[in-house]
């Protein structure tokens, strides 16, 4: 079967989860962006590991929960690897899976510390005993579909990036129009998010206008009107947005992924797997209501 796979989530899971990724990565370093979306991510073959500020690599449990990170980040994956990563969508995974997003923040931990051990390590033995991707695709979405507890939590967040363009209104004014006060507001953006109010306006504006450069790349000079389009100040403040979230910034990432570079595979998807893999459904109109012109 052809890798990249990208699988379709089972109706029960597709409210809280993204479509499903395989990937081979045979010892690529691979360069990562910041994301507000928690994974599970599973070696079905090989491994990887984190590479420190320090230049030295933390390995990474073959099966894992890996929280959000909001500055980028490097891996380098052993040669023959192949991983699959389920990603919850954003402001969910606390509903569904038990623990506070800001739990899980710029961490990884080993699956069988969140989910039934006995159940992860079936998961194992089956990828394991299959070379057939469609296969350890399915047995990812059974064990899901047995450990996940979905349930709307009353003090839920999940929708504020989605909702409105409040995300960008003052703090006292979101808390309000919600009927809460400010601190609980913070410590729900917190417990959905993993990020402060502040962050996650960030995250907006770097989430949205990098889905812009990846499904439609910027014409010659066009960075400052993109720029201003999602809500930065000019093109330099994009640019150091850029550095700490992509490792780049806008105009070495595209040049970056033009050349072939193999560490920025991730950007190289197809505009509908790109989609599918980490956007909300409806994310044309999502960014039409954060970034219409006043």
């Amino acid at each position: 079967m052809v890798m990249p796979l990208v699988v379709a989530p089972h109706p029960e899971l597709a409210p809280w989860i993204y479509h499903i990724l395989v990937m081979p990565l045979d010892g690529c370093l691979s360069h990562l962006p910041s994301t507000l979306s928690p994974n599970i991510l599973l070696f079905a073959r090989g491994g990887s590991a984190l590479r420190l500020s320090d230049g030295s690599l933390q390995p990474v449990p073959r099966a894992s929960l890996v929280g959000p990170y909001l500055e980028a980040r490097d891996t380098q994956a052993r040669p023959g690897s192949v991983f699959l990563s389920i990603m919850f969508r954003q402001g969910f995974m606390a509903e569904a899976l038990g623990p506070g997003v800001g739990e899980v923040r710029d961490r990884i931990i080993p699956l069988d510390e969140v989910l039934p051990p006995t159940r992860v390590a079936r998961l194992l033995e089956i990828f394991d005993d299959s070379d057939d991707p469609a296969v350890w695709a399915a047995a990812v979405q059974d064990l899901l579909r047995l450990s996940l507890r979905p349930g709307r939590d009353p003090g839920r967040l999940a929708d504020l990036l989605a909702a409105s363009p409040e995300i960008f209104q003052p703090a006292r004014h979101i808390a309000a129009r919600m009927g809460i006060g400010l601190r609980q507001l913070e410590r729900r953006v917190a417990y959905s998010y993993g990020a402060n109010l502040r962050e996650l306006r960030r995250m907006a504006r770097f989430g949205f206008s990098l889905t812009r450069l990846q499904t439609r790349p910027p014409a010659r000079g066009e960075l400052t009107r993109i720029a201003q389009d999602f809500g930065y100040y000019d093109q330099a403040h994009m640019d150091r947005d850029y550095r700490e979230m992509a490792g780049a910034s806008p105009g070495e990432l595209l040049r970056a992924v033009a050349a072939g570079d193999p560490g920025y595979w991730l950007y190289r998807f197809g505009q509908r797997d790109f989609r599918d893999l980490f956007l909300p459904d409806d994310v044309d109109s999502v960014q039409a209501r954060l970034f219409a012109p006043a």
